[in-house]
This record gives C-alpha cells, sequence and structure tokens, in this order.
C-alpha cells in the first residue's frame, strides 16, 4: 500500500495515499464551539469549510499539534463508493514521506475502542499504525463528507 507516513505527538501514523488529497502547511482553523477536544475547528478550501481534526488528540491521546513549520494538514477524502465517505483535513506535527507499507506483514492492533486505529505495519526498524478515514466518519458523523460528491457551502 502506497501511504503518506505522518507524526503526531510522537507517534508515526500512516494513511493510504489514495485518500491523502493534498498536503497544505498548518493552517488555523475556525473554532467549533462545543467540539470535541480533538476536533481543531474548520477550514476553508476552495470555498467549502472542512472539519479539522488533531491529530494529536485524536490517534496519540492527547495534546495538540504543534504549530513548527514542519506541521501540515493532510486534506482526506475517501471518495464516493461504498459505506461512508469521509471528507476532512487532518493536522500533524509532520508528514515524513511517501512509503510503500507491506500489508501482509501487518498485524491487529487491538485497539477495539477506536475503529479508525488499523493494523501496525512494519515500517524500517519501527512501525507504523494505520489510519482508516471511512471508519472514523461512520464513527464521527462531522467528519462524513457530501454523499453526492458536492461540495458543502459554507455561511
Amino acid at each position: 500500500m502506497r501511504a503518506f507516513v505522518f507524526n503526531a505527538a510522537g507517534t508515526r501514523f500512516a494513511i493510504d495515499a489514495r485518500v491523502g488529497e493534498a498536503v497544505h502547511p498548518l493552517v488555523r482553523a475556525r473554532p467549533a464551539a462545543g467540539g470535541p477536544p480533538w476536533l481543531a475547528g474548520a477550514i476553508d478550501v476552495h470555498g467549502e469549510l472542512v472539519p479539522m481534526v488533531d491529530a494529536a488528540a485524536l490517534l496519540a491521546g492527547g495534546g495538540t499539534v504543534s504549530r513548527t513549520v514542519g506541521a501540515r494538514v493532510l486534506l482526506i477524502d475517501t471518495g464516493i463508493g461504498e459505506g461512508t465517505r469521509a471528507r476532512f483535513a487532518l493536522a500533524v506535527d509532520r508528514v515524513a514521506e511517501a512509503a510503500e507499507l507491506d500489508l501482509d506483514a501487518a498485524w491487529a492492533s487491538g485497539a477495539l475502542g477506536a475503529r479508525w486505529l488499523g493494523a501496525v505495519i512494519p515500517f524500517g526498524a519501527d512501525a507504523v499504525q494505520r489510519v482508516e478515514p471511512a471508519a472514523l466518519a461512520e464513527a464521527q458523523a462531522m467528519l462524513a463528507g457530501p454523499a453526492d460528491g458536492m461540495p458543502r457551502i459554507g455561511p
């Protein structure tokens, strides 16, 4: 699997490159009052307001993404197909690289309470944990994109 390998709160994760629409420098999000702690707010992507998830808070168990020169936003869109369409921005500390990962060597993570945390995959001398954006959108409806593929219109 071709994937973007990224860091959040000192932990390495991977997301299928086919769902990565773009990588941008980290921008400030418009606050979302009353949202969960991992929801950084919403950002404007070519006139569409897209929810932004703080990967450190959601995936790594706490904290926030560091506002450094290397911090990035991965724009995620699983596209229209079977299941829930995920459409959101993922704020990360750093995108390390695009890499080919061997799914045959992966093992189950055991993250039963977080279905969006997938298999652990060997990566060099280390390992990465796969993030499943469609499973995240199924669990958190605010991250689901429009089913018809039409962009949402912001206020």
